[in-house]
């Protein structure tokens, strides 16, 4: 038997896997990269900005992050390339202080961002395009990753913040008297149906160099994805292997059939044509300034083609198999 082939990969996450990214741990804790004959290695890193920053200076083959900075990075002239969706959606909550009990009362609060670009920074700006409420009537702060991010709503120096779902969970049933679940999942999926959400991307080097290793970082990815959707009790035991919270089977269980039923598993590996129509024509709306980029310039379709021809499409009224 031939030894794993190496990839090196940046977690944008930072040192944990929620919800939220929870396709990335289960290819790697499932064994699912390993069945297809790599060794992954994880860089944490602070946001996905950090992420692709760690894939242009060479210390990561793959980065895993929001498309935002992807796109922003492309736009700039950085030769990034989007491989794979790992998720089509935020499993995140609008975590806020107890005071606030109704969205127009977000305007003049404090809100808590990963950093200036992220993902979080991109899914709460659309959050308040939603709402009816302009950009500059919020005071945007860059934190860092969700650690940081509650201890700043647990000491108030924040309004608000979006959270992961098992966090926010967590959170409301501790502090009922000083946090609050303003929006939920399914409230922010109602008011942003297009959500922005992790990729997995890399250079145009590596990809001309090393197509193999990133057809079967593809294939693994899309597996990892069906599995979480298909499988509650496998979703279960990633979970308690990867979240920082501790949480009841019931509440897992809800976690995943509210993630299942509302299409937040990249089961073909979202490269569907209507999917990043939306999400282009969101991107530049919020960053008019930047170079336009094309689809075909960023989306490297051709993986997530073959690892369906490979795989069989698997029935989705969310994630259409269109490679």
């Amino acid at each position: 038997m031939t030894d794993p082939t190496p990839v090196r990969l940046a977690a944008g996450s930072g040192v944990t896997f929620g919800v939220d990214d929870l396709s990335c741990a289960a290819a790697t804790d499932l064994g699912l990269w390993r069945d297809e004959g790599l060794e992954p290695s994880w860089t944490p890193v602070h946001g996905g900005v950090r992420a692709i920053e760690a894939l242009l200076d060479g210390r990561v083959d793959v980065a895993y992050g929001g498309l935002g900075p992807a796109l922003a990075t492309r736009a700039g002239g950085a030769p990034v390339r989007i491989v794979v969706s790992m998720a089509r959606a935020l499993a995140q909550n609008l975590v806020v202080q107890s005071r606030i009990e109704d969205p127009d009362r977000l305007r003049g609060c404090s809100w808590g961002l990963d950093g200036f670009g992220a993902l979080s920074h991109h899914m709460a700006r659309l959050t308040v395009r939603a709402l009816g409420i302009a950009e500059d009537e919020i005071e945007w702060r860059a934190l860092g990753p969700p650690p940081e991010r509650i201890e700043a709503l647990l000491d108030g120096s924040i309004d608000v913040s979006l959270i992961r779902v098992e966090e926010a969970l967590s959170l409301s049933a501790r502090y009922p008297d000083k946090l609050r679940t303003l929006l939920g999942f399914g409230d922010l999926k109602r008011l942003v149906p297009v959500q922005p959400h992790g990729v997995l991307s890399t250079t145009e080097t590596f990809e001309a160099r090393s197509s193999d290793i990133l057809a079967r970082v593809t294939r693994g990815m899309i597996r990892a994805s069906r599995t979480l959707h298909s499988d509650g009790a496998a979703f279960e035991r990633v979970f308690r292997g990867n979240a920082i919270v501790e949480l009841s089977a019931d509440e897992i269980g809800a976690i995943w059939r509210q993630e299942r039923d509302n299409g937040g598993f990249a089961v073909n590996g979202e490269m569907s044509a209507a999917h990043w129509d939306a999400q282009f024509a969101d991107f530049r709306e919020l960053n008019p300034a930047l170079r336009e980029v094309t689809q075909d310039e960023i989306l490297a379709r051709r993986f997530v083609r073959d690892a369906l021809a490979a795989l069989d499409p698997f029935p989705s009224e969310f994630d259409p198999p269109e490679g």
